[in-house]
């Protein structure tokens, strides 16, 4: 992965190592003093998962004859936010009541994964859908499209009242960032050289952030709303 992502030519990018290097240090702080739990299971699948979709990215773009780059972009991006739903189902699922636990039956995990699928990827198609304007009107290097969007959905999933409520944690930002790399990254990959090329470069480019806090937000009280209608938001 490193040398796909940090380097330029023969050189290595310095910010690009630094960051990288703050995950690695962020995630494994925050794994060694949480132990092997739940969330640090998610988070090692997750780790996996992403370092996988960089190994085999040519296998995964051409898995499916995907008719359009937007369709290629949207539709890998909401794969692969289904199979990170699926690591956050022993951990934090979109509603703790379909958390899947070790007395859970394989049946009815499978319910509930597929409830919590129900509720999510109808988001996510959104989510994508506005990262998708974003990236086809402004020209993004790889790792401003890493970091940006990275953080807006980071920030936009919660992690916006999280980290005002615990400053101190933003040392630890990497780590819930390591979500959205692993759903977002590879769909740029497969797309970005078929972008239009009279993209602005202009600073307009970081409204991104606000743009998908506020697509989160929106998202997400909806799908808070409807948990409780149905019966499946307890808290």
């Amino acid at each position: 992965m490193l040398p796909l992502l940090v380097s330029v030519g023969q050189k290595v990018a310095l910010w690009p190592t630094l960051y990288c290097l703050w995950a690695t240090l962020a995630i494994g702080l925050a794994i060694a003093l949480a132990g092997l739990s739940s969330e640090s299971m998610t988070r090692l699948l997750v780790i996996v998962f992403l370092f996988g979709q960089i190994a085999w990215r040519s296998t995964w773009v051409q898995a499916v004859p995907w008719r359009t780059y937007k369709a290629r972009f949207i539709g890998l991006g909401t794969v692969f936010a289904a199979v990170v739903e699926g690591f956050h189902m022993i951990s934090m699922p979109v509603f703790l009541s379909l958390r899947i636990g070790g007395d859970t039956s394989l049946a009815q995990g499978l319910i509930h994964y597929a409830l919590d699928l129900l509720f999510t990827l109808p988001a996510y198609l959104v989510i994508f859908a506005v990262i998708w304007g974003f990236i086809t009107r402004y020209h993004f290097t790889l790792w401003q499209y890493i970091i940006v969007m990275g953080l807006a959905q980071a920030l936009g999933d919660g992690g916006l009242f999280y980290f005002i409520n615990a400053p101190g944690m933003l040392f630890f930002l990497p780590y819930p960032m390591t979500n959205y790399h692993a759903i977002n990254v590879l769909p740029f990959l497969a797309v970005r050289d078929h972008l239009p090329q009279a993209r602005s470069s202009s600073v307009c480019m970081y409204l991104a952030v606000p743009a998908l806090m506020g697509m989160y937000m929106v998202c997400g009280a909806i799908i808070k709303l409807l948990g409780r209608v149905f019966g499946l938001e307890t808290t």
